[in-house]
C-alpha cells in the first residue's frame, strides 16, 4: 500500500510540473524583427555592452546573420570559430548577449546562409543539422531562420533543384527541433515568392499568373521591365516569382515564421501585394509573416525607397488585413544598424511597432525617433553560469533594474515563476505589483524554505526543516512508530528509516544534487504525509 502512495504522489507532481512549463511558439504580439549584422557588432567589455545587446525595446525579434549552412561545432565547446558568425568575441560572451536580450523577452533567431555563405553546389551534403541544434541550444537561440540565396541571389531560386533544397532544410531541422519544444523556424524568401510566376504558380490563388493583369489594372508592357514605377506588374514577371508556391505547399504546416525580403524587388510602388499573397498561404498553413522592408537605399537600385510613410501605412495594411486580423504578423527589415538623417532601422520599426499595436500613422510618424536603446544592466549567464543573475526552475531570476516589455515573459523570484500581464517597468517586482501573476511554485533558490512546516500526523507535530549543520536534514517532534523514506523524483527509494526518540537529523550528504520527496508514515494507521527537498551542492 505505501509504494502505491508513493508512486500517485510523484506521479501527480511530475505530470504538473512538465504541463507548467512546456514551451511552445507563441506569437502573442505584432512581430517587430531586424536583421543584426554580426560583423558590426560593437563591444565595450568594461561596461559589457554592446550594439546586440543594447537593442531597444520595441524589437522583440533579431535575426542574427549569419552563419554558415556547413557549419562546424561541437556542442559544450562554445568555439563558434567555425561557424560563419562574425562577432568580436567568443561563444560564451554571445551566449551571455543571446541571455541577456531573452531575459528582456527578445527572441533571437540564428539566420543561415545569407548572400555569402552558399559557395558551392556541394554545400548541401555537407549540412549538418546536428551540429547546428548544437550551436541553438548551447547558444540560447529561439530557433533559425534559413536565409536561403543560392549563389548570392534569388535568379535560381525557383529551380526544382532548388525548392527540393528549400524542403530538406525544413524536414531535417524540423526533426530534431520540434515546434513542440519551443524551437522557432523561419525563412526568408523573395517577396516576391509567393505570387504566380511562369514557373511556380498556383491556379487555386488569387495571386496566380493568369490574374496578374486584374490584380494590378495594368497590361504586360512593363512585366519584364523590373526598374520601372508600376501598381506591380513587374513582380510578376521576375525568375524568382512564385518560388515559395511549391515549398508552402509540400511543408508549410512545419514553418513558423516567413520574413520575406520585400526590398531588391524592382520598381514596383505596390508593396502590399506581396504581403497579400503570403497571407493567402498563411491562413491555410497557419504559419506567421513579417513583411520585409529595407533602410535606404536598396543595394540594387535604388527603385524603391522605403520611409516612415511607407512603413506606417504598409504596417496599418497589414494590422487591419481581414483575414490575419489578431494574427499579430509585422514588419522585418535589413538591418538593424543602418541609420541617416533623422531616420533609422530602429526608427523604421517604432513606427511599425506603433501602427501594428493601434497607434494611428500619423502619431506614430511623429513619434518615429521617440525612443531610446537599452543599455545592457546584467543578469544574463555565460556559459559557465557566471553571469550575475541564475536560472531557477528554467527561468531567469527577476532583474529589478531591467523592464520587461513583453506580456507573458517568465522570471524567477521568491521561491516562485511569474510571468507579467502587460509592460513591466524596473522595480515593479513580483508581488508587490499586479503586473505580475504567479504560475507557479519552485523551491530550486537558496533562499527557499526547505520542507513544508508544520505536517501533523496522529495528533503529534512533525516539522521538517533544513538544518543549520550541512549535509542533514532535521525532522522535529516524537518520532516513535513512524517510518521515513526519500525518494527521487523517479520514484527510486534513497532512504528507508526507522527513527525513535525525537528531533532527528537524517544525513543526506550522500544525496547526489536535486529535488527529492521526504515521506513519514505511521506504522499502525498508515497515515502518510509527504514533503519535498531540494538537495544543494
Amino acid at each position: 500500500m505505501r509504494h502505491t502512495i508513493f508512486t500517485l504522489i510523484i506521479f501527480f507532481f511530475a505530470f504538473s510540473y512538465q504541463e507548467n512549463i512546456a514551451q511552445v511558439p507563441n506569437f502573442d504580439e505584432p512581430i517587430v524583427l531586424g536583421y543584426f549584422p554580426s560583423w558590426s557588432e560593437t563591444w565595450t567589455s568594461a561596461g559589457q555592452n554592446s550594439s546586440l545587446r543594447e537593442i531597444p525595446a520595441h524589437v522583440n525579434y533579431v535575426f542574427l546573420a549569419f552563419a554558415k549552412p556547413d557549419l562546424i561545432y561541437t556542442k559544450d565547446s562554445y568555439d563558434i570559430s567555425q561557424t560563419g558568425i562574425q562577432v568580436p568575441y567568443d561563444g560564451c560572451t554571445l551566449k551571455e548577449s543571446v541571455g541577456a536580450l531573452a531575459n528582456r523577452g527578445v527572441k533571437v533567431i540564428l539566420s543561415i546562409g545569407g548572400e555569402t555563405y552558399w559557395t558551392s553546389s556541394t554545400i548541401y551534403n555537407d549540412i549538418d543539422y546536428q551540429q547546428i541544434k548544437d550551436l541553438v541550444d548551447d547558444m540560447g537561440f529561439a530557433g533559425i531562420d534559413w536565409d536561403f540565396e543560392p549563389n548570392g541571389s534569388f535568379a535560381n531560386i525557383g529551380s526544382a533543384t532548388n525548392v527540393q533544397h528549400f524542403i530538406d532544410f525544413f524536414v531535417n531541422s524540423r526533426a530534431l527541433m520540434p515546434r513542440s519544444e519551443g524551437y522557432i523556424m523561419a525563412c526568408a524568401p523573395s517577396g516576391v515568392g509567393a505570387l504566380g510566376g511562369q514557373v511556380n504558380d498556383d491556379s487555386s490563388s488569387p495571386f496566380a499568373f493568369a490574374n496578374r493583369n486584374t490584380l494590378t489594372g495594368e497590361s504586360d508592357a512593363n512585366l519584364y521591365n523590373g526598374t520601372v514605377a508600376t501598381n506591380g506588374i513587374n513582380l510578376f514577371g521576375f525568375s524568382a516569382t512564385g518560388h515559395m508556391i511549391p515549398v508552402i505547399q509540400a511543408i508549410g504546416n512545419e514553418i513558423d515564421m516567413i520574413a520575406y525580403q520585400g526590398y531588391n524587388a524592382g520598381g514596383s510602388t505596390n508593396r502590399s501585394i506581396m504581403y497579400d499573397a503570403y497571407a493567402y498561404y498563411a491562413e491555410q498553413y497557419g504559419f506567421k509573416i513579417a513583411a520585409g522592408i529595407h533602410y535606404p537605399d536598396e543595394p540594387w537600385g535604388p527603385y524603391y525607397e522605403y520611409t516612415h510613410t511607407n512603413v506606417a501605412s504598409l504596417s496599418e495594411h497589414i494590422e487591419t488585413h481581414p483575414d490575419r486580423t489578431g494574427e499579430n504578423d509585422g514588419i522585418m527589415i535589413w538591418q538593424l544598424l543602418l541609420s541617416g538623417a533623422g531616420s533609422s532601422a530602429y526608427s523604421y520599426l517604432h513606427v511599425s511597432s506603433d501602427v501594428l499595436n493601434g497607434i494611428n500613422e500619423a502619431t506614430a510618424i511623429a513619434n518615429a525617433n521617440n525612443f531610446s536603446n537599452t543599455p545592457y544592466s546584467g543578469g544574463a549567464d555565460d556559459c559557465n553560469s557566471t553571469g550575475t543573475g541564475n536560472t531557477y526552475c528554467g527561468y531567469p531570476e527577476y532583474n529589478s533594474a531591467l523592464a520587461y516589455p513583453n506580456p507573458n515573459t517568465n522570471v524567477y523570484a521568491d521561491c516562485k515563476i511569474w510571468y507579467n500581464q502587460w509592460y513591466a517597468n524596473p522595480n515593479e517586482a513580483p508581488g508587490s505589483n499586479m503586473v505580475w501573476v504567479e504560475l507557479m511554485e519552485c523551491n530550486e533558490g537558496s533562499e527557499c524554505v526547505v520542507g513544508e512546516p508544520e505536517l501533523v500526523l496522529d495528533a503529534q507535530s512533525i516539522t521538517l526543516l533544513a538544518s543549520p549543520t550541512p549535509g542533514l536534514f532535521e525532522i522535529q517532534g516524537t518520532m516513535s512508530d513512524y517510518s521515513i523514506q526519500i525518494l527521487d523524483v523517479d520514484g527510486n527509494v534513497h532512504e528507508t528509516i526507522s527513527p525513535s526518540g525525537s528531533n532527528y537529523n537524517i544525513n543526506i550528504s550522500n544525496l547526489p544534487s536535486g529535488m527529492y520527496f521526504v515521506f513519514v508514515q505511521h506504522n499502525l494507521n498508515g497515515q502518510v504525509v509527504m514533503t519535498k527537498m531540494l538537495k544543494m551542492e
